[in-house]
């Protein structure tokens, strides 16, 4: 078998998610013919066929469907390796170094850090956005000096500690019935952006007023998931789960146009701005509070710098 290059791993994996080469051309910027040229060359290398071109839409043979597995492990591997050369790069040109998921890296640590180099303009911080797979090889290995996230990741070469405890509320596309008689109940603007104020005297709501709703979950293996899940069992109901996603933005933002419910975090609309289109509850059950965790290796040595952050941004005033 000869060596199959990463951009023809990319046509073939295009043509595998359209199910069209013509499709799949306009997403790769290339000509059908090119397109179908690359998966050819990659079909010979292999000696296999990967797709049925009698078929419309297109099928995949099934000694395509292990092949292209093959490569989707192949593509997810060379881009660990991209994002950790990048956080290696970004390291070596840093103070502190902290390791975190999309909605921390885009909404809760720059005005954070920001505030906090006002005080210490000479000192560097980097954020890496990560996963908590990367999360933990990236504080293990050095190339992130802290990590936050929301599960808990305590292992052998872990430590950490709850930084803040946040909450999870149920986000209602305003326009359904489901609404109507529980107006004394939603958390306006000012209840989700002050926790000290009227969030705390809302009463909660049974998730099983929503049993007939379509949900929007994230996906397995995802700490929201679990919790959702988990919330729903325990009150008998059977969610109707219509789209599962990667990103809780995401399923907000689908939510706000009408798609589903959603829980997501209480502190969204503070950072995202008011929004006219939910309704938010309160649910009763003790999964809606979620700690989110710092973390660092056992093996690194934090300096005194780096202590000092850690205390600023455990102090920090947080809408959670």
């Amino acid at each position: 078998m000869e060596y199959i290059d990463l951009r023809d791993i990319e046509s073939v994996m295009a043509v595998y998610e359209a199910r069209s080469f013509s499709r799949a051309a306009e997403k790769c910027y290339i000509s059908q013919p090119a397109l179908s040229k690359t998966v050819r060359k990659v079909e010979k290398n292999l000696g296999i066929a990967l797709f049925d071109r009698s078929t419309s839409p297109l099928k995949v043979t099934p000694a395509g469907e292990v092949i292209i597995g093959y490569l989707c492990e192949l593509q997810n591997i060379h881009g660990k390796m991209e994002r950790y050369c990048d956080a290696l790069r970004m390291t070596d040109r840093s103070d502190l170094t902290i390791a975190a998921p999309s909605f921390f890296c885009t909404y809760t640590l720059p005005p954070i850090i920001s505030d906090y180099r006002k005080e210490h303009p000479d000192y560097n911080i980097k954020l890496v956005e990560t996963n908590d797979n990367d999360l933990k090889e990236f504080l293990n290995a050095g190339i992130a000096d802290i990590g936050i996230s929301v599960n808990d990741l305590f292992l052998p070469g872990l430590e950490g500690s709850v930084l803040k405890e946040e909450q999870i509320v149920l986000a209602v596309p305003r326009d359904l019935a489901v609404n109507r008689g529980l107006e004394s109940c939603a958390l306006t603007y000012e209840d989700m952006t002050d926790p000290h104020g009227g969030f705390r005297k809302k009463a909660g709501v049974s998730v099983r007023r929503f049993e007939k709703e379509p949900f929007l979950m994230l996906r397995q293996g995802n700490d929201m998931r679990r919790r959702a899940m988990k919330i729903c069992q325990d009150a008998g109901v059977f969610p109707n789960i219509v789209m599962e996603l990667d990103q809780l933005l995401t399923a907000y933002y689908i939510a706000s146009a009408g798609q589903g419910i959603a829980f997501v975090r209480s502190c969204i609309p503070y950072y995202t701005g008011r929004s006219d289109k939910l309704c938010f509850y309160k649910i009763d059950h003790p999964e809606t509070v979620r700690p989110v965790f710092i973390y660092s290796a056992k093996s690194t040595m934090l300096s005194e710098k780096q202590r000092d952050f850690v205390e600023y941004l455990k102090a920090y005033p947080l809408p959670w």
